[in-house]
Protein backbone atom coordinates (compact mmCIF):
# COMPACT_ATOMS: atom_id res chain seq x y z
CA UNK A 1 0.00 0.00 0.00
CA UNK A 2 1.18 3.00 -1.13
CA UNK A 3 0.49 6.28 1.49
CA UNK A 4 1.18 9.78 0.75
CA UNK A 5 4.41 10.76 2.18
CA UNK A 6 3.45 13.85 3.99
CA UNK A 7 -0.05 11.76 5.24
CA UNK A 8 2.70 8.86 5.99
CA UNK A 9 5.06 11.21 7.86
CA UNK A 10 2.25 13.07 10.17
CA UNK A 11 0.97 9.63 10.89
CA UNK A 12 3.96 8.58 12.08
CA UNK A 13 4.18 11.91 14.44
CA UNK A 14 1.02 11.91 16.08
CA UNK A 15 0.46 7.93 15.83
CA UNK A 16 1.20 7.15 19.42
CA UNK A 17 -0.66 10.27 20.63
CA UNK A 18 -3.76 8.97 18.65
CA UNK A 19 -3.25 5.33 20.99
CA UNK A 20 -3.46 7.35 24.17
CA UNK A 21 -6.79 9.10 22.70
CA UNK A 22 -8.97 6.31 23.74
CA UNK A 23 -11.85 7.16 21.61
CA UNK A 24 -12.71 5.99 17.94
CA UNK A 25 -10.48 7.38 15.35
CA UNK A 26 -10.01 6.48 11.63
CA UNK A 27 -8.16 7.77 9.33
CA UNK A 28 -8.36 6.80 5.58
CA UNK A 29 -5.64 7.64 2.75
CA UNK A 30 -6.77 9.43 -1.02
CA UNK A 31 -8.37 6.36 -2.32
CA UNK A 32 -10.77 5.18 1.00
CA UNK A 33 -8.51 2.57 2.29
CA UNK A 34 -8.13 3.08 6.27
CA UNK A 35 -4.23 3.89 7.18
CA UNK A 36 -5.34 4.50 10.78
CA UNK A 37 -8.20 2.29 12.87
CA UNK A 38 -7.47 2.32 16.54
CA UNK A 39 -8.56 -0.81 18.79
CA UNK A 40 -11.60 1.57 20.09
CA UNK A 41 -13.18 2.15 16.52
CA UNK A 42 -12.89 -1.98 16.28
CA UNK A 43 -14.17 -2.46 19.08
CA UNK A 44 -17.34 -0.06 18.54
CA UNK A 45 -17.90 -1.53 14.55
CA UNK A 46 -16.95 -5.10 15.62
CA UNK A 47 -14.71 -5.87 12.85
CA UNK A 48 -11.07 -6.38 14.01
CA UNK A 49 -8.01 -3.71 14.01
CA UNK A 50 -5.71 -5.64 11.73
CA UNK A 51 -8.49 -6.49 9.08
CA UNK A 52 -9.30 -3.33 8.67
CA UNK A 53 -5.74 -1.24 7.88
CA UNK A 54 -5.31 -0.99 4.20
CA UNK A 55 -8.83 -2.20 3.51
CA UNK A 56 -11.40 0.27 1.66
CA UNK A 57 -13.84 1.75 3.60
CA UNK A 58 -16.37 0.21 1.43
CA UNK A 59 -15.23 -3.27 2.12
CA UNK A 60 -15.69 -2.98 5.67
CA UNK A 61 -18.76 -1.87 5.35
CA UNK A 62 -20.44 -3.41 2.43
CA UNK A 63 -23.48 -2.30 2.78
CA UNK A 64 -22.62 1.03 3.04
CA UNK A 65 -23.10 3.75 0.19
CA UNK A 66 -20.47 5.88 -0.70
CA UNK A 67 -23.19 8.87 -0.41
CA UNK A 68 -24.16 8.36 3.42
CA UNK A 69 -20.43 7.81 4.57
CA UNK A 70 -19.22 11.37 6.08
CA UNK A 71 -15.23 10.09 5.55
CA UNK A 72 -15.85 9.82 1.97
CA UNK A 73 -17.87 12.54 1.35
CA UNK A 74 -14.89 14.64 3.24
CA UNK A 75 -12.55 13.06 1.03
CA UNK A 76 -14.21 13.45 -2.59
CA UNK A 77 -15.75 16.61 -1.89
CA UNK A 78 -13.70 18.19 1.07
CA UNK A 79 -16.69 18.55 3.19
CA UNK A 80 -16.48 18.95 7.06
CA UNK A 81 -18.82 17.60 9.82
CA UNK A 82 -18.79 18.95 13.18
CA UNK A 83 -20.32 17.00 16.24
CA UNK A 84 -22.40 15.02 13.31
CA UNK A 85 -24.73 12.73 14.64
CA UNK A 86 -25.57 8.92 13.17
CA UNK A 87 -27.27 5.97 13.83
CA UNK A 88 -26.26 2.65 11.67
CA UNK A 89 -25.70 -1.08 12.32
CA UNK A 90 -22.10 -2.11 12.70
CA UNK A 91 -20.49 -5.20 11.00
CA UNK A 92 -22.17 -7.67 13.39
CA UNK A 93 -25.66 -6.12 13.43
CA UNK A 94 -25.23 -4.04 16.80
CA UNK A 95 -27.01 -0.84 16.31
CA UNK A 96 -24.97 1.83 17.24
CA UNK A 97 -25.30 5.72 18.10
CA UNK A 98 -21.99 7.98 16.77
CA UNK A 99 -21.19 11.25 17.22
CA UNK A 100 -18.67 12.62 15.36
CA UNK A 101 -16.31 15.15 13.80
CA UNK A 102 -14.67 14.62 10.29
CA UNK A 103 -12.82 16.42 8.33
CA UNK A 104 -10.10 16.39 5.34
CA UNK A 105 -6.67 16.61 5.55
CA UNK A 106 -4.94 18.36 2.67
CA UNK A 107 -1.03 18.25 1.76
CA UNK A 108 1.50 21.40 1.28
CA UNK A 109 -0.34 22.01 -2.28
CA UNK A 110 -3.76 22.02 -0.48
CA UNK A 111 -4.80 18.66 -2.30
CA UNK A 112 -6.53 16.81 -0.66
CA UNK A 113 -4.58 13.68 0.61
CA UNK A 114 -7.22 11.82 3.14
CA UNK A 115 -9.89 12.22 5.84
CA UNK A 116 -9.61 11.86 9.46
CA UNK A 117 -13.02 11.33 11.92
CA UNK A 118 -13.03 11.29 15.91
CA UNK A 119 -16.20 10.37 17.55
CA UNK A 120 -17.91 9.35 20.69
CA UNK A 121 -20.02 5.91 21.07
CA UNK A 122 -23.53 7.48 22.54
CA UNK A 123 -24.75 4.61 22.61
CA UNK A 124 -24.92 3.65 26.39
CA UNK A 125 -26.21 6.78 26.80
CA UNK A 126 -28.92 5.94 24.69
CA UNK A 127 -30.02 3.31 26.36
CA UNK A 128 -29.88 5.44 30.10
CA UNK A 129 -31.97 7.86 28.63
CA UNK A 130 -34.76 5.06 27.62
CA UNK A 131 -34.31 3.87 31.44
CA UNK A 132 -34.73 7.49 32.88
CA UNK A 133 -37.57 7.74 30.69
CA UNK A 134 -39.53 4.18 31.83
CA UNK A 135 -38.90 5.22 35.81
CA UNK A 136 -40.10 8.90 34.97
CA UNK A 137 -43.41 7.05 33.59
CA UNK A 138 -43.45 4.76 36.69
CA UNK A 139 -42.81 7.41 39.39
CA UNK A 140 -44.46 10.65 38.71
CA UNK A 141 -47.63 9.57 36.78
CA UNK A 142 -50.53 10.63 38.98
CA UNK A 143 -48.51 10.81 42.01
CA UNK A 144 -49.21 13.88 44.45
CA UNK A 145 -45.62 14.88 45.68
CA UNK A 146 -45.30 16.94 49.29
CA UNK A 147 -44.28 20.29 48.89
CA UNK A 148 -40.46 21.21 48.53
CA UNK A 149 -38.47 22.02 51.60
CA UNK A 150 -37.22 25.59 51.09
CA UNK A 151 -35.52 26.80 54.44
CA UNK A 152 -34.90 30.85 54.79
CA UNK A 153 -35.33 33.51 56.83
CA UNK A 154 -34.58 36.14 54.99
CA UNK A 155 -37.24 38.92 53.85
CA UNK A 156 -35.65 38.68 50.24
CA UNK A 157 -36.20 35.04 50.23
CA UNK A 158 -40.06 35.41 51.19
CA UNK A 159 -40.62 37.69 48.66
CA UNK A 160 -39.53 35.37 45.66
CA UNK A 161 -41.74 32.73 47.21
CA UNK A 162 -44.45 34.87 47.15
CA UNK A 163 -43.99 35.71 43.95
CA UNK A 164 -43.49 32.05 43.07
CA UNK A 165 -47.08 30.72 44.44
CA UNK A 166 -48.51 33.66 42.38
CA UNK A 167 -47.23 32.82 39.28
CA UNK A 168 -47.56 29.12 40.26
CA UNK A 169 -51.30 29.19 40.82
CA UNK A 170 -51.31 30.77 36.78
CA UNK A 171 -50.88 28.66 34.45
CA UNK A 172 -48.24 30.49 32.57
CA UNK A 173 -44.43 29.40 31.24
CA UNK A 174 -42.27 30.56 33.95
CA UNK A 175 -38.05 30.88 33.76
CA UNK A 176 -35.99 30.48 36.71
CA UNK A 177 -32.49 32.30 36.64
CA UNK A 178 -29.95 32.07 38.97
CA UNK A 179 -26.45 31.18 39.66
CA UNK A 180 -25.49 27.13 40.07
CA UNK A 181 -26.49 26.02 43.44
CA UNK A 182 -29.19 28.53 44.51
CA UNK A 183 -32.02 25.69 44.05
CA UNK A 184 -33.69 26.29 41.21
CA UNK A 185 -35.30 22.92 40.59
CA UNK A 186 -36.87 23.14 44.28
CA UNK A 187 -38.74 26.08 42.93
CA UNK A 188 -39.31 24.66 39.70
CA UNK A 189 -40.99 21.30 41.85
CA UNK A 190 -42.74 24.18 44.06
CA UNK A 191 -44.52 26.20 40.76
CA UNK A 192 -45.71 22.16 40.06
CA UNK A 193 -47.14 21.23 43.50
CA UNK A 194 -49.10 25.00 44.05
CA UNK A 195 -50.31 24.80 40.22
CA UNK A 196 -53.84 22.81 39.69
CA UNK A 197 -51.61 20.40 37.50
CA UNK A 198 -49.91 19.07 41.02
CA UNK A 199 -51.21 15.86 40.90
CA UNK A 200 -49.99 15.35 37.46
CA UNK A 201 -47.04 14.47 36.73
CA UNK A 202 -43.34 16.73 37.21
CA UNK A 203 -40.63 15.30 34.71
CA UNK A 204 -37.70 17.21 34.79
CA UNK A 205 -34.96 16.97 31.88
CA UNK A 206 -31.28 18.49 31.93
CA UNK A 207 -30.98 20.09 28.55
CA UNK A 208 -27.14 20.18 29.62
CA UNK A 209 -26.36 16.60 30.49
CA UNK A 210 -27.62 15.55 26.97
CA UNK A 211 -25.71 15.66 23.78
CA UNK A 212 -27.55 17.93 21.25
CA UNK A 213 -28.51 15.50 19.19
CA UNK A 214 -30.45 13.56 21.31
CA UNK A 215 -32.57 16.43 22.88
CA UNK A 216 -34.88 16.79 19.87
CA UNK A 217 -35.71 12.83 20.11
CA UNK A 218 -36.17 12.70 24.38
CA UNK A 219 -38.24 15.95 24.01
CA UNK A 220 -40.50 14.77 21.07
CA UNK A 221 -39.91 11.26 20.70
CA UNK A 222 -39.26 9.24 17.82
CA UNK A 223 -41.61 6.97 15.11
CA UNK A 224 -39.91 3.53 13.74
CA UNK A 225 -37.83 3.99 10.68
CA UNK A 226 -37.45 7.93 11.51
CA UNK A 227 -33.78 7.17 11.25
CA UNK A 228 -31.80 3.39 11.42
CA UNK A 229 -32.84 1.86 14.22
CA UNK A 230 -35.31 4.06 15.59
CA UNK A 231 -38.46 2.85 17.42
CA UNK A 232 -41.83 3.76 18.50
CA UNK A 233 -40.82 5.75 21.51
CA UNK A 234 -42.73 8.63 23.50
CA UNK A 235 -41.03 11.77 24.19
CA UNK A 236 -41.09 13.88 27.42
CA UNK A 237 -43.66 16.12 25.96
CA UNK A 238 -45.96 13.31 26.10
CA UNK A 239 -45.19 11.54 29.18
CA UNK A 240 -45.58 15.09 31.34
CA UNK A 241 -48.99 15.33 29.37
CA UNK A 242 -51.35 17.32 31.71
CA UNK A 243 -48.17 18.17 34.29
CA UNK A 244 -45.29 20.23 34.41
CA UNK A 245 -41.93 19.72 32.42
CA UNK A 246 -39.14 21.25 34.00
CA UNK A 247 -36.60 22.36 31.69
CA UNK A 248 -32.93 22.69 33.46
CA UNK A 249 -29.72 24.61 32.04
CA UNK A 250 -32.27 25.87 28.71
CA UNK A 251 -29.37 27.44 27.32
CA UNK A 252 -27.55 24.37 26.49
CA UNK A 253 -30.02 23.77 24.04
CA UNK A 254 -29.44 24.32 20.62
CA UNK A 255 -30.77 27.33 18.57
CA UNK A 256 -32.74 24.54 16.31
CA UNK A 257 -34.02 23.33 19.16
CA UNK A 258 -34.99 26.24 20.64
CA UNK A 259 -37.37 27.33 17.86
CA UNK A 260 -39.24 23.88 18.41
CA UNK A 261 -39.73 24.66 21.53
CA UNK A 262 -40.77 28.00 20.97
CA UNK A 263 -43.08 26.56 18.19
CA UNK A 264 -44.73 23.84 20.75
CA UNK A 265 -45.28 26.82 23.56
CA UNK A 266 -47.57 29.05 21.00
CA UNK A 267 -49.40 25.61 19.65
CA UNK A 268 -48.83 22.94 22.32
CA UNK A 269 -48.55 21.33 18.88
CA UNK A 270 -45.60 19.18 18.03
CA UNK A 271 -43.87 16.56 15.59
CA UNK A 272 -42.10 13.13 16.57
CA UNK A 273 -38.79 12.49 14.80
CA UNK A 274 -40.00 10.42 11.28
CA UNK A 275 -44.07 10.94 12.40
CA UNK A 276 -46.62 12.22 9.95
CA UNK A 277 -48.87 13.45 12.23
CA UNK A 278 -49.16 16.10 14.53
CA UNK A 279 -49.02 15.78 18.09
CA UNK A 280 -50.68 17.59 21.01
CA UNK A 281 -49.57 17.94 24.94
CA UNK A 282 -51.17 19.98 27.32
CA UNK A 283 -47.48 20.60 29.09
CA UNK A 284 -46.76 23.58 31.16
CA UNK A 285 -42.88 24.32 30.66
CA UNK A 286 -40.61 26.06 33.51
CA UNK A 287 -37.57 26.72 32.54
CA UNK A 288 -33.90 27.76 34.10
CA UNK A 289 -30.84 28.55 33.48
CA UNK A 290 -27.52 29.38 35.23
CA UNK A 291 -26.51 32.44 32.76
CA UNK A 292 -27.61 36.08 32.37
CA UNK A 293 -30.60 36.03 30.19
CA UNK A 294 -28.61 39.42 28.85
CA UNK A 295 -25.41 37.94 27.96
CA UNK A 296 -27.30 34.94 26.71
CA UNK A 297 -29.50 37.59 24.05
CA UNK A 298 -26.28 39.31 23.12
CA UNK A 299 -23.87 36.50 22.31
CA UNK A 300 -26.68 35.03 20.04
CA UNK A 301 -26.81 31.94 22.41
CA UNK A 302 -30.37 32.38 22.92
CA UNK A 303 -33.41 33.14 20.67
CA UNK A 304 -35.24 36.65 21.90
CA UNK A 305 -38.59 35.27 21.19
CA UNK A 306 -38.09 32.38 23.41
CA UNK A 307 -37.11 34.62 26.14
CA UNK A 308 -39.92 36.91 25.58
CA UNK A 309 -42.19 33.85 25.88
CA UNK A 310 -40.57 32.64 28.77
CA UNK A 311 -40.37 36.02 30.73
CA UNK A 312 -44.07 36.00 31.16
CA UNK A 313 -42.63 34.59 34.42
CA UNK A 314 -39.80 34.85 35.50
CA UNK A 315 -38.30 34.16 39.10
CA UNK A 316 -34.87 35.47 39.68
CA UNK A 317 -33.16 33.88 42.67
CA UNK A 318 -30.88 35.50 44.84
CA UNK A 319 -27.11 34.64 45.48
CA UNK A 320 -26.57 32.95 48.73
CA UNK A 321 -23.74 36.06 49.41
CA UNK A 322 -27.18 38.47 49.04
CA UNK A 323 -29.03 36.98 51.54
CA UNK A 324 -26.57 36.08 54.55
CA UNK A 325 -29.13 36.10 57.31
CA UNK A 326 -30.73 32.72 55.52
CA UNK A 327 -26.71 31.28 56.27
CA UNK A 328 -27.46 30.50 60.18
CA UNK A 329 -30.99 28.78 59.66
CA UNK A 330 -29.67 26.66 56.58
CA UNK A 331 -26.71 25.71 58.40
CA UNK A 332 -29.02 24.16 61.15
CA UNK A 333 -31.27 22.59 59.07
CA UNK A 334 -28.25 20.78 57.21
CA UNK A 335 -26.94 19.95 60.41
CA UNK A 336 -30.23 17.96 61.04
CA UNK A 337 -30.77 16.04 58.00
CA UNK A 338 -27.47 14.51 58.02
CA UNK A 339 -27.14 14.11 61.88
CA UNK A 340 -27.29 10.50 61.44
CA UNK A 341 -24.86 10.25 58.73
CA UNK A 342 -22.15 10.67 60.85
CA UNK A 343 -20.75 8.67 63.92
CA UNK A 344 -20.43 11.96 66.33
CA UNK A 345 -23.34 13.35 67.99
CA UNK A 346 -23.56 16.97 66.62
CA UNK A 347 -25.78 18.88 69.11
CA UNK A 348 -25.45 22.61 67.35
CA UNK A 349 -23.01 24.72 65.53
CA UNK A 350 -20.65 27.19 67.33
CA UNK A 351 -21.12 31.17 67.28
CA UNK A 352 -17.40 31.32 66.03
CA UNK A 353 -18.71 28.50 62.87
CA UNK A 354 -21.41 30.57 61.96
CA UNK A 355 -19.13 33.74 62.05
CA UNK A 356 -17.00 32.00 59.75
CA UNK A 357 -19.68 30.57 57.51
CA UNK A 358 -21.64 34.47 57.02
CA UNK A 359 -18.31 35.76 56.41
CA UNK A 360 -17.89 33.10 53.27
CA UNK A 361 -19.09 34.47 50.01
CA UNK A 362 -20.06 30.72 48.71
CA UNK A 363 -19.87 31.30 45.04
CA UNK A 364 -21.11 27.41 44.96
CA UNK A 365 -24.18 28.80 47.16
CA UNK A 366 -26.31 26.85 48.54
CA UNK A 367 -25.00 23.27 47.16
CA UNK A 368 -21.58 24.18 48.83
CA UNK A 369 -22.69 25.62 51.93
CA UNK A 370 -24.47 22.07 52.82
CA UNK A 371 -21.36 20.30 51.19
CA UNK A 372 -19.07 22.41 53.48
CA UNK A 373 -21.29 21.13 56.63
CA UNK A 374 -21.32 17.44 55.59
CA UNK A 375 -17.55 17.46 55.54
CA UNK A 376 -16.95 19.27 58.74
CA UNK A 377 -19.49 17.04 60.60
CA UNK A 378 -17.09 14.50 59.48
CA UNK A 379 -14.42 16.08 60.33
CA UNK A 380 -16.03 16.76 64.33
CA UNK A 381 -13.71 15.05 66.95
CA UNK A 382 -15.49 15.20 69.66
CA UNK A 383 -19.60 15.05 70.29
CA UNK A 384 -21.34 18.60 71.31
CA UNK A 385 -21.90 21.87 68.99
CA UNK A 386 -20.19 22.20 65.91
CA UNK A 387 -16.90 24.23 66.28
CA UNK A 388 -14.74 24.57 63.08
CA UNK A 389 -16.01 24.54 59.81
CA UNK A 390 -13.89 23.12 57.14
CA UNK A 391 -13.76 24.66 53.99
CA UNK A 392 -12.57 24.29 50.47
CA UNK A 393 -9.28 26.43 50.63
CA UNK A 394 -8.43 26.16 46.96
CA UNK A 395 -12.23 27.26 46.04
CA UNK A 396 -12.15 29.67 47.91
CA UNK A 397 -8.88 31.47 46.68
CA UNK A 398 -10.14 31.07 43.16
CA UNK A 399 -13.27 32.84 43.83
CA UNK A 400 -11.96 35.16 46.22
CA UNK A 401 -13.04 38.42 45.80
CA UNK A 402 -9.98 40.90 47.05
CA UNK A 403 -7.64 41.85 44.40
CA UNK A 404 -4.57 40.48 44.03
CA UNK A 405 -2.43 43.33 44.68
CA UNK A 406 -3.46 42.93 48.48
CA UNK A 407 -1.86 39.32 48.68
CA UNK A 408 1.73 40.53 46.12
CA UNK A 409 4.31 40.22 48.88
CA UNK A 410 4.55 38.27 52.27
CA UNK A 411 4.72 39.93 55.80
CA UNK A 412 7.58 41.15 57.43
CA UNK A 413 9.00 38.90 59.58
CA UNK A 414 9.11 39.93 63.35
CA UNK A 415 12.51 40.64 65.07
CA UNK A 416 12.79 38.71 68.19
CA UNK A 417 16.31 39.05 70.34
CA UNK A 418 16.78 35.64 71.58
CA UNK A 419 19.80 37.18 74.51
CA UNK A 420 16.85 39.54 75.93
CA UNK A 421 14.50 37.04 76.27
CA UNK A 422 13.37 35.06 79.53
CA UNK A 423 11.18 32.98 77.77
CA UNK A 424 12.04 28.64 77.16
CA UNK A 425 12.04 27.90 73.19
CA UNK A 426 8.54 26.75 72.83
CA UNK A 427 7.23 30.02 74.62
CA UNK A 428 9.67 31.83 71.66
CA UNK A 429 8.52 29.88 68.70
CA UNK A 430 4.68 30.61 69.80
CA UNK A 431 5.18 34.08 70.23
CA UNK A 432 6.90 34.44 66.65
CA UNK A 433 4.39 32.54 64.84
CA UNK A 434 1.50 34.73 66.75
CA UNK A 435 2.81 37.91 65.62
CA UNK A 436 3.95 36.64 62.28
CA UNK A 437 0.07 35.86 62.07
CA UNK A 438 -0.93 39.23 63.41
CA UNK A 439 0.99 40.87 60.90
CA UNK A 440 -0.01 38.94 57.89
CA UNK A 441 -3.68 39.95 59.20
CA UNK A 442 -3.01 43.37 59.36
CA UNK A 443 -1.36 43.99 56.18
CA UNK A 444 -4.56 41.53 54.69
CA UNK A 445 -6.88 43.93 56.57
CA UNK A 446 -8.24 41.20 58.55
CA UNK A 447 -9.31 38.64 55.92
CA UNK A 448 -8.56 35.17 57.07
CA UNK A 449 -7.92 33.91 52.83
CA UNK A 450 -5.61 36.70 52.40
CA UNK A 451 -3.64 36.18 55.26
CA UNK A 452 -3.51 32.21 54.64
CA UNK A 453 -2.25 32.89 51.40
CA UNK A 454 0.43 35.42 52.75
CA UNK A 455 1.68 33.07 55.29
CA UNK A 456 0.89 29.83 52.39
CA UNK A 457 -0.89 28.03 54.68
CA UNK A 458 -4.76 26.61 54.38
CA UNK A 459 -7.70 28.63 55.44
CA UNK A 460 -8.58 26.32 58.25
CA UNK A 461 -5.00 26.10 59.43
CA UNK A 462 -5.00 29.86 59.65
CA UNK A 463 -8.29 29.92 61.46
CA UNK A 464 -7.02 27.12 64.03
CA UNK A 465 -4.26 28.95 65.11
CA UNK A 466 -6.04 32.34 65.27
CA UNK A 467 -8.16 30.70 68.08
CA UNK A 468 -5.32 28.89 69.40
CA UNK A 469 -3.48 32.53 70.36
CA UNK A 470 -6.42 34.29 71.22
CA UNK A 471 -6.01 36.54 68.31
CA UNK A 472 -9.06 38.96 67.90
CA UNK A 473 -9.97 40.16 64.26
CA UNK A 474 -11.14 42.98 64.98
CA UNK A 475 -8.72 44.11 67.56
CA UNK A 476 -5.77 43.76 65.44
CA UNK A 477 -2.12 45.48 65.64
CA UNK A 478 1.43 44.27 67.24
Amino acid sequence: MIIDPELLQALEIFKHFFDLIHQPMAIIDKEGKYIYYNQESADLDGFPQEQAIGKPMLKVYPNLKKEDSTMLQALQYGKEYQSNYQSYYNHVGKIVDYLHTTVPLYNNKNEIIGAVEIGKDLSTVRQLQDQVFKLNSKLYQNKEQPLPDIVFASKKMQDVIDQTNILGANDVPVLIVGETGTGKELFARLIHQTSQRRDKAFISLNCGALPTTLIESTLFGTVKGAFTGAENRQGYLALANGGTLFLDELNAMPLEMQSKLLRFLQEKTYWQLGGNKEQHSDVRIVAAMNQSPAELLNSGKMRSDLFYRLNVGLIKLPALRERAEDIPVLARYFIDKHKNDVNVVISGISDHALQQLMATPWPGNVRMLENAIVRSMVLQSEPGELQHITLDDELFDINSPYPQNEVSHKPEKPVINYSNNSDNLTEQVENYERQLIIDALNQANGKIIAAAKLLNISRTTLQYKVKKYNIQLGVLGS
